[in-house]
């Protein structure tokens, strides 16, 4: 039994010398860029669908496309935003 004690205190030993050599490496500093506020869309208020009519009743095709270009105007500015940042920057263009 004390012969196992003592082979289990060298092996802590040992495994325990090879870790303390070991010098930890830093990650390296993070970089601080000051950046502009880039204007940022408003989201859109967008019309409702009349759950009580048919998904193509021309009341819900209207509410639909108009929408759709709600949507679109909304992702564009977006785009725009992060371009904006993305100039501020000297980035690639998102893709």
């Amino acid at each position: 039994m004390s012969r196992a004690i003592v082979l289990l205190i060298v092996s802590i030993g040992l495994g325990s010398i090879g870790c303390s050599t070991r010098q930890a490496v830093a990650p390296p500093a993070p970089v601080i860029m000051s950046v502009a506020l880039c204007p940022v869309p408003a989201r859109p208020e967008l019309p409702q669908v009349d759950g009580r009519l048919p998904f193509d009743s021309p009341t819900n095709i209207e509410a639909f496309l108009e929408r759709d270009d709600l949507y679109r105007a909304y992702i564009q500015g977006l785009e725009s935003t992060m371009e904006c940042y993305r100039r501020q920057i000297g980035g690639t263009k998102w893709e």
